[in-house]
């Protein structure tokens, strides 16, 4: 008989925790199970998961709070019609303290909460409102966590502070970021031109200004910055290239659906995040041969470079000493290169099959 998998990720946009579930939902084993992806509003990912789901719901509701009645009659509903096991995958911090309230007393649902960010990180905030819709959920989260079947982290550092806060186990599962290894190609050296290169969200939390206020002060000339990317922060990152006068050199590049190119024709990977749970674009900059120079942020940064031996780390929000590092990486890129070489090594267990195993075992077992 097969599993009912209900995935809820309430902004379903392209990026980091759309792109985990789309990878795990087309390679789950549809013979196995029956997937459905609930959404508020626009599934991003839609087209590309018609064909692994049977059924999308996208929610006519502008806040995931107005939708705890609308999942609670989707589970049901989904149970009448296929009175089997049953598994509901919430996704993201708020997210997951509305689908315990909503699923509270269905005895016929498991649920799975998954936190893609460090818990810790609800106390960081950039105005007085965020302060105090993140302090709720915090208290929510220690308060509410342990009514739930099963809690997964994307890191270790995560899990271990959630743990901590929630006094319930956590289990750490890590995002399906390598699809494939890719063979390791030799960089030009003494080709004129370099190319920086940053993938992610332009939401402040990414620290993209950071970047773009360092690369004002490479030494290097012939050096360009593409910031791949969509976000409400574009406006003012595009007033901040200008102020800078850097029009000509640092590039606003939007979403791609295909990013083989940028990364294939890149020299060097930034990360300016102030905040993380699993960051797929280093591990997928690791992939293309890129050395990376990521902040030191909570989440699985750290693990993922090694705690700095697999690339170099720097300060949130401090673009002087991310400009110290690139300065001395195109000065001399041996060094970095022999980071690259141990964080290689070390991605190759953050294998898309690993986590299909791991879910698996999960979904039986759960």
């Amino acid at each position: 008989m097969k599993i009912n998998l209900i995935f809820f990720l309430p902004t379903f946009i392209f990026g980091g925790a759309g792109n985990s579930i789309y990878r795990l939902c087309s390679k789950l084993d549809k013979k196995k199970y029956n997937i459905y992806i609930i959404s508020i509003g626009k599934c991003y990912f839609r087209k590309k998961l018609q064909k692994h789901c049977k059924k999308i719901f996208e929610l006519k509701t502008s806040r995931t709070l107005f939708s705890i009645f609308m999942l609670r009659n989707i589970v049901f509903n989904i149970y009448r019609k296929f009175p089997q096991k049953t598994i509901f995958i919430s996704n993201q911090h708020y997210a997951n303290i509305i689908s315990l309230l909503s699923l509270r007393g269905l005895r016929f649902v498991k649920i799975i909460l998954v936190d893609r960010i460090d818990i810790i990180e609800l106390k960081r905030y950039y105005t007085f409102l965020k302060f105090l819709k993140n302090i709720v959920i915090y208290y929510l989260c220690a308060l509410f966590y342990r009514y739930a079947d099963v809690v997964v982290s994307n890191s270790k550092s995560a899990k271990n502070d959630l743990q901590k806060l929630c006094k319930t186990k956590v289990i750490n599962i890590n995002p399906p970021s390598l699809l494939k290894l890719r063979m390791k190609n030799k960089k030009n050296i003494s080709k004129k031109k370099f190319k920086i290169l940053t993938v992610g969200g332009l939401v402040k939390a990414k620290g993209v200004d950071t970047i773009i206020k360092a690369f004002k002060y490479i030494k290097l000339k012939n050096v360009s910055l593409k910031i791949i990317g969509e976000g409400y922060e574009r406006k003012n990152l595009s007033l901040l290239i200008d102020k800078l006068e850097l029009k000509k050199k640092v590039f606003l590049i939007g979403w791609v659906n295909n990013t083989e190119k940028f990364y294939s024709e890149s020299d060097l990977f930034l990360h300016a995040s102030h905040q993380e749970g699993f960051p797929n674009s280093i591990v997928e900059a690791i992939n293309y041969n890129l050395p990376v120079i990521a902040t030191s942020c909570k989440g699985g940064t750290k693990e993922i470079l090694l705690n700095g031996k697999g690339g170099d780390l720097f300060p949130i929000n401090n673009h002087k000493i991310l400009t110290k590092k690139i300065n001395k990486f195109f000065n001399n890129m041996r060094p970095l290169n022999k980071k690259l070489v141990l964080a290689r090594k070390n991605i190759q267990k953050y294998s898309i099959d690993t986590n299909l195993y791991k879910y698996n075992k999960l979904f039986s077992k759960v």
